[in-house]
């Protein structure tokens, strides 16, 4: 086998075990996530959660726009929207007519759903800093540069760049 084709297939056996751990990582996270639910005072979904920290840095969006954000169907953003609004505790969000375009819904957090979004985002980054504390500063710093990276070309994904 030429060197060429060595590296190509050693590049795509790492690639593919980075992925995997990746997934790894992720159901590990959700595992951990759904451990310490009891700490979540609001209980919400990973699409819950999504569409509170999207408001929290927009302000206002439509229901298209967050349904074309997380690629979901229009059922299925209908029934995030309407738990998003019928909480035990009070509606996390707020859904009006579009004034300039009436058959556009405009969405946005309400003063509960903000609290909701902030302490969740709380619970979480305090969830990972218990886990990223016994990491050597190097392993840190290293870390810190891969996942900035990583989050630049899932940005790029994102953005459709």
């Amino acid at each position: 086998m030429s060197s060429d084709k060595l590296n190509t297939k050693e590049s795509s056996d790492r690639l593919e075990d980075i992925a995997k751990e990746i997934l790894n990582l992720q159901l590990m996270f959700w595992i951990l996530r759904h451990r310490n639910k009891v700490d979540d005072p609001f209980d919400l979904t990973e699409s819950e959660y999504a569409v509170l920290a999207h408001l929290a840095k927009t302000e206002v969006c439509t229901i298209g726009e967050l349904q074309k954000l997380l690629a979901v169907r229009p059922a299925q953003m209908s029934r995030i929207i309407r738990s998003l609004e019928n909480k035990e505790k009070s509606s996390l969000i707020k859904c009006e007519i579009n004034p300039t375009d009436k058959r556009k819904v405009n969405v946005q957090a309400t003063d509960s759903g903000k609290k909701a979004y902030t302490e969740c985002m709380k619970l979480r980054l305090a969830a990972n800093l218990k886990l990223l504390e016994h990491l050597e500063e190097s392993e840190q710093k290293e870390l810190k540069k891969v996942l900035s990276a990583y989050r630049r070309i899932m940005s790029a994904e994102m953005s459709g760049d």
